[in-house]
C-alpha cells in the first residue's frame, strides 16, 4: 500500500502538489480548524512512539543481551499499541462512518488488515533477531530495523489519509457533539494501563492550546484528587517552559503543583 510514494526527487516534491491543489488543502484546513479532530492527539502520540522506537532499534547494541531485551520490550509495546489502535478505529470510527456514509471506510479497513499482517511479521522478525546466533545478529537486527522502517513509513502515510479523508467524512456527517460522544465511548473502552501509555506519548507532542484543551477536559471529568495525580504524571513529561505555560492556563487548580 502506498499513496504518495512515487519516485519524486525531494527538491521537486512541493511542485508536484501544484499551486491550485496546495491552495485547496490550505483552505480546507482553515475551514475545519475549529472542528473536533478525533485523530489529532492519538496520531501525534503514535507518530512520536513509532519514530522513537525506530531510532532505538537502529541504535541498539545487539551484542549486549540486556540492551537487546530492553529494545525488544519497547518494540513489543509499540506493536501491541498499534494493534489495539486498529481495533478501536474499526469498532468506533469505521462503524460510525459506515452507518451514515456506507463504503467510506472500506479502503482504510483493508489497510488495517494489512497492518495486522505487518504486525505479525514484525513480531516474528523480532523473535528471529533475539534468537540469532552471534554471527547472525548484525543481519537479523538490520532486517528488523528495515522492516520496522517500512511499517512506520506506511503508518505515517495511512494516518495522514485518515486525517484528511476520514475527517472529511466525519465532519460532513457528524456534529462535534456527536464526535465527542464517539471519542468518549472509545476512551472508556481503553484499559487504564494502555491509557497511561498513550498519555505519556500524546501530551508532550501536543501544541500548547491542544494541551490546555486536553487537560481542561480531563479536569472536568475527574474528581479533583484524581486530576491532581494526573498533573503529577504530566509534569515530568514537559519541559519547564511548557509546564509553566500549562500551569498558568489551568490556574488555580495547579497552584499547589508549582
Amino acid at each position: 500500500m502506498s499513496h504518495i510514494t512515487q519516485e519524486i526527487p525531494v527538491e521537486q516534491f512541493g511542485s508536484q502538489i501544484g499551486a491550485t491543489k496546495g491552495k485547496q488543502l490550505v483552505e480546507q484546513a482553515l475551514d475545519h480548524s475549529q472542528r473536533f479532530n478525533i485523530y489529532q492527539g492519538v496520531h501525534k502520540g503514535l507518530r512520536a512512539f513509532m519514530a522513537d522506537t525506530l531510532v532505538r532499534v537502529g541504535s541498539t547494541d545487539y551484542t549486549d543481551a540486556q540492551e537487546r531485551q530492553d529494545t525488544a520490550e519497547v518494540v513489543r509495546s509499540l506493536l501491541h499499541i498499534c494493534g489495539e489502535h486498529l481495533k478501536h478505529e474499526n469498532h468506533f470510527l469505521h462503524t460510525a462512518m459506515e452507518r451514515r456514509a456506507p463504503g467510506s471506510s472500506a479502503g482504510c479497513a483493508q489497510e488495517h488488515v494489512e497492518h495486522v499482517a505487518h504486525i505479525d511479521a514484525l513480531n516474528g522478525c523480532l523473535r528471529q533477531a533475539l534468537a540469532a546466533s552471534e554471527p547472525q545478529q548484525a543481519a537479523a537486527w538490520q532486517r528488523l530495523y528495515q522492516l520496522l522502517s517500512l511499517f512506520v513509513a506506511d503508518n505515517f502515510e495511512h494516518m495522514l489519509l485518515e486525517e484528511r479523508e476520514h475527517n472529511a467524512v466525519l465532519w460532513r456527517h457528524f456534529s462535534d457533539e456527536e464526535l465527542i460522544e464517539i471519542h468518549s465511548a472509545l476512551l472508556a473502552s481503553v484499559p487504564a494501563d494502555e491509557m497511561a501509555h498513550h498519555f505519556r506519548w500524546i501530551l508532550p507532542q501536543l501544541s500548547h492550546p491542544e494541551r490546555v484543551a486536553m487537560m481542561g477536559g480531563m479536569r472536568q471529568g475527574m474528581p479533583p484528587e484524581v486530576f491532581a495525580s494526573q498533573l503529577d504524571t504530566a509534569r515530568p513529561l514537559l519541559n519547564a517552559r511548557a509546564w509553566h505555560k500549562l500551569q498558568a492556563a489551568l490556574k488555580p487548580e495547579v497552584a499547589c503543583h508549582g
